[in-house]
């Protein structure tokens, strides 16, 4: 164990997984418990656009400019959700599959643009796709503690607010609470963990890091408090089993073994919850 942390590339690997784990669980818990389970997705896919053109702007794959760029697209994107929900008949799920949709192929043909200009340091840019958590530097690390802390903060300090916004709406308006502005406060934190966490699982798989802990946590628990925590446990047993599995296979990407290792606590929770329900009432 001492020599797995005495290789800095790998350290950095397992922390930025089990920080993006964390954080992802916690917040992706609220947008599941809010009835947004597919915004994840759709804030995932609408961020490479923005990338995209960051890049051909910019000529750079700084994570500032790729931070900055991702979060401006995902941001439109959650707003044109909204505005099509609030000025139309067009329900929320339909909505968000347009916008993702269209979000995506505009940046899937920037991204085949791109690979027709003679620009430098243009590799690498599909990775985004699927994500690449051994290219994890400890820059990049720096980035996601600031994000997880930020984002745990946030939960933290609104954890009731959000709890009441997120079971009775009506309430909460009656409580005089600005639904509004914790509804902003809530996408930002959203958009900066499925854009932090691009890196790592990647545009395709980022929904899945959001949203398969707190499915989890819901065959273990009612509590709202032990439902985040037990999504928190199963994202740093996954994160660090999958890194493990990287580290010991060669060419097995660390992103989709996440993914892989959730789908399969999902089973084995599925399996064993209603088996430890019976004992419990024998």
């Amino acid at each position: 164990m001492l020599a797995f942390w005495q290789d800095a590339n790998l350290a950095w690997v397992l922390t930025g997984t089990l920080l993006l784990g964390v954080s992802a669980a916690v917040v992706g818990g609220f947008a599941v418990l809010r009835q947004r389970a597919l915004i994840g997705d759709v804030l995932a896919h609408a961020a490479l656009p923005g990338i995209m053109m960051g890049f051909i702007l910019f000529e750079s794959k700084a994570p500032g400019l790729v931070l900055i760029s991702a979060l401006l697209s995902s941001l439109i994107a959650y707003y044109l959700i909204s505005w099509i929900t609030r000025t139309s008949k067009i329900k929320g799920d339909a909505a968000m599959a347009i916008v993702l949709s269209l979000f995506f192929s505009i940046g899937m043909m920037t991204l085949s643009y791109i690979q027709t200009l003679d620009i430098p340091n243009k590799a690498g840019l599909d990775r985004l796709l699927f994500g690449q958590a051994a290219a994890i530097t400890q820059h990049d690390v720096v980035w996601l503690s600031w994000v997880a802390i930020i984002s745990l903060c946030f939960i933290a300090v609104t954890f009731h607010k959000l709890r009441i916004m997120s079971f009775d709406p009506q309430f909460a308006q009656t409580l005089g609470l600005n639904l509004k502005a914790y509804e902003l406060s809530f996408a930002l934190v959203l958009v900066l963990t499925v854009v932090i966490g691009l890196q790592i699982v990647g545009v395709v798989l980022m929904a899945a890091a959001l949203l398969i802990p707190i499915t989890i946590a819901r065959f273990w628990s009612q509590s709202l408090k032990m439902l985040l925590i037990i999504a928190a446990i199963m994202s740093v047993i996954s994160a660090g089993i999958s890194t493990q599995i990287s580290l010991m296979v060669p060419h097995m990407p660390t992103g989709p073994w996440i993914v892989l290792i959730l789908g399969l606590l999902f089973g084995l929770s599925w399996l064993i919850t209603p088996w430890i329900r019976g004992q419990r009432h024998v």
